[in-house]
C-alpha cells in the first residue's frame, strides 16, 4: 500500500490554477497612516518568496499588525502552509483567520489526540524520488532535533567529534534495521542500540548474542544483504557493533548513547509516540494542495516536546518543498502548475536551526514563503548559541529580504536596525544669537549673529525611532505601524512627488478587519 497514494509527485498538467500571479500584489502598502496606499508600493509572491523576518517587543503589536496581515494575504491568495507553534492561543488566531477567508476545510490541526499521525522514519524511508531511504537523509533527521535539544539545555556548540560519533551510531543502526527488515522505526533504532555489546568479551558471548535484538538483526542482515546488493554496507554496520563499538572507551559509548536515548525517550512514549511513531495519514504533501497545517502542540504548553516534534517536521517539511518541482520545469510552468507555500512562525527563535538558512537559499526557486516572528536579535543569538552564534544568526536573518520593524526597546536590534538601512550624507544647519559686551559695540551694547553648516553622514532612521512607533490598541486607533526594508528595493516616498523614493517604508496595519 503506498503511503500517500494521493501525493502529487510531479507538477500536475490538469491542475486548476487558483493562486495569484508571481506579480499580482498581495498587499499594497502606503502612508504611515495607513489610509492612503502606494499601488507603486505593492508587496507580492516574488517578494514573498525571499522571505520575510518581522522583529517587534512584546506587546508591539507584530502579530496583530505586520503578522495579520500578511497571514490573511497568503490565506487569501489559496496558498498552502505549515504553522508551527509557541502560544497557546494560536490555533484559535488561525481558526479566526481561516473563518474570516474560506478557509475553514483548509485547516489540518496535529494535535495530541493524534487524529492526524505522521510515521516520519517510516515516510523518508518509503517516499517517493531519488534520495528516499537514503542513510544520510535518515541521520539528518535526528541531527536536526537534536540541535534544538542541544539549545534548550544550552549545550549548543557540542564537539564536532561527539557529532560525528552519534552520526556514526545512528547510521550504522538505521543501516542495519533497513537491511534486516525493509523497514523502520524509532522503537526499532532503539532497541538495536541498547542492546548493542558493552565490551569485546560480550560481542562473542554466547548468552547475549540469545538475547541481544541487535545481534538477530545482524544474522537477519547476513541473509539479506547480497539479495538487496548492499553488502559492502553490511559489512560495516556488522564491524561497527561487533567491533568497533564495543571497544569504544565506556565514556565515549555512554555519551553518545545517552545522547540518542534522551532524544528518543520523549517520542517512544506518550502523545510523540502516537503521533510520530504509528501510521500515517497525513504528510508534508498536503500543504501543496492547499491544506494549512497547523502544528497545535504549542512551545509554552508542551516546553520541549512540542518544540522538538515541530522542528522535526519543521525540517521533513522545507526537504519536501525543496524536491517538489522537477529540475526541467520552467519558471512559467511552475508559477502555472505548482501552488506557493508557507512556513509561518511566530516566536521563531524556539524553532529556528542552522538548515534554516539553506532552505531560504533556494526558498524563491520552490515557490515558498517564510515568514519568521521574534522580539528581537539577542533571541536569536541564544537560539543559534556557540561561539559563532552571532554571524550565523546574521547569515539567516540576512536570508530573508524583507524586514519589518515594530516598536522595540531592545538597543542591539534598533541599532541593527538602523545599520540595516544605512546612512546618508545630510546637511547640519546652526546657527547663534548672542549678547556682545558694551566695550565691543559702544555705551548701548549689541548682538552677535552666526550661522553655518556642515555636510555629514547620518542615520536614515535613527535608532530611537524605532522605540517611538504606535504599537495598536485603541490609544491608537487601532493602528500598529512598522518601518520596512527590502534588499533592493525602492519605496516610494508619500506625496504627488512619484520620482521619490527611498530604501525603506514607513506604513500602519490596521490590527481590525472586516468580520
Amino acid at each position: 500500500m503506498s503511503l500517500f497514494p494521493l501525493v502529487k509527485t510531479t507538477p500536475s498538467t490538469t491542475v486548476e490554477k487558483d493562486w495569484p500571479d508571481n506579480d499580482e500584489a498581495l498587499l499594497e502598502l502606503g502612508s504611515a497612516d495607513g489610509k492612503e496606499k502606494r499601488p507603486e508600493n505593492f508587496w507580492c509572491l516574488n517578494d514573498a518568496f525571499q522571505g520575510v523576518q518581522v522583529f517587534g517587543g512584546t506587546g508591539s503589536g507584530k502579530s496583530t499588525g505586520s503578522g495579520q496581515a500578511i497571514a490573511r494575504a497568503f490565506l487569501e491568495a489559496n496558498l498552502g502552509g505549515l504553522v508551527l507553534t509557541a502560544k497557546t492561543d494560536e490555533l484559535s488566531t488561525w481558526q479566526n483567520y481561516a473563518r474570516a477567508t474560506g478557509r475553514e476545510t483548509d485547516l489540518l490541526i496535529v494535535d495530541e489526540s493524534a487524529k492526524y499521525r505522521f510515521n516520519f522514519l517510516s515516510y523518508e524511508l518509503k517516499r517517493k524520488g531519488s534520495g528516499a531511504g537514503h542513510t544520510e537523509n535518515l541521520v539528518n533527521l535526528f541531527a536536526s532535533v537534536l540541535e534544538a535539544a542541544e539549545r534548550k539545555h544550552g549545550q549548543g556548540g557540542n564537539d564536532s567529534y561527539w557529532q560525528r560519533t552519534l552520526k556514526q551510531l545512528l547510521r550504522n543502526a538505521i543501516d542495519l534495521a533497513v537491511i534486516a527488515a525493509d523497514d523502520l522505526d524509532l522503537p526499532s533504532l532503539y532497541r538495536i542500540i541498547t542492546s548493542a555489546p558493552r565490551s569485546a568479551a560480550e560481542a562473542i558471548d554466547l548468552k547475549w548474542q540469545a538475547e541481544s535484538a541487535c545481534y538477530a538483526l545482524i544474522e537477519v542482515a547476513a541473509g539479506n544483504a547480497k539479495a538487496k546488493n548492499r553488502e559492502a554496507d553490511f559489512e560495516l554496520t556488522r564491524d561497527y557493533w561487533l567491533k568497533e563499538f564495543p571497544n569504544l572507551a565506556a565514556e565515549t559509548r555512554s555519551v553518545i548513547v545517552s545522547t540518542f536515548t534522551s532524544m528518543a525517550d520523549c517520542f517512544l512514549r506518550g502523545m510523540l509516540r502516537n503521533l510520530f511513531c504509528a501510521d500515517t495519514n497525513f504528510g508534508p504533501e498536503d500543504t501543496f494542495d492547499g491544506k494549512i497545517i497547523v502544528l497545535n502542540l504549542p512551545v509554552k504548553e508542551y516546553n520541549e516536546l512540542g518544540q522538538f516534534a515541530q522542528v522535526l517536521f519543521k525540517f521533513i517539511w522545507q526537504r519536501a518543498v525543496e524536491r517538489r518541482i522537477c529540475p526541467d520545469i520552467d519558471r512559467e510552468k511552475a508559477e502555472a502548475t505548482i501552488r506557493p507555500v508557507f512556513l509561518w512562525a511566530d516566536e521563531s527563535q524556539f524553532f529556528v536551526t542552522a538548515y534554516d538558512a539553506l532552505f531560504q537559499g533556494t526558498a524563491r526557486s520552490s515557490r515558498a514563503c517564510t515568514v519568521y516572528l521574534t522580539q528581537n536579535l539577542p533571541s536569536y543569538f541564544a537560539a543559534f548559541s556557540g561561539p559563532n552564534s552571532r554571524s550565523e544568526a546574521e547569515a539567516f536573518i540576512g536570508n530573508l529580504q524583507t524586514k519589518i520593524f515594530g516598536a522595540n526597546g531592545d538597543p542591539t536590534t534598533n541599532n541593527w536596525a538602523a545599520d540595516s538601512i544605512g546612512r546618508t550624507r545630510q546637511m547640519q544647519y546652526y546657527g547663534g544669537l548672542s549678547e556682545a559686551s558694551a566695550r565691543g559695540f559702544g555705551q548701548g551694547g549689541g548682538s552677535n549673529q552666526s550661522a553655518g553648516g556642515s555636510q555629514v553622514v547620518e542615520y536614515l532612521v535613527q535608532p530611537q525611532e524605532f522605540t517611538m512607533l504606535r504599537t495598536g490598541g485603541a490609544e491608537c486607533d487601532m493602528m500598529v505601524e512598522g518601518i520596512i526594508f527590502q534588499g533592493g528595493r525602492r519605496w516610494v516616498v508619500n506625496g504627488n512627488d512619484r520620482t521619490r523614493t527611498q530604501n525603506h517604508l514607513r506604513h500602519s496595519f490596521s490590527q481590525v478587519y472586516p468580520k
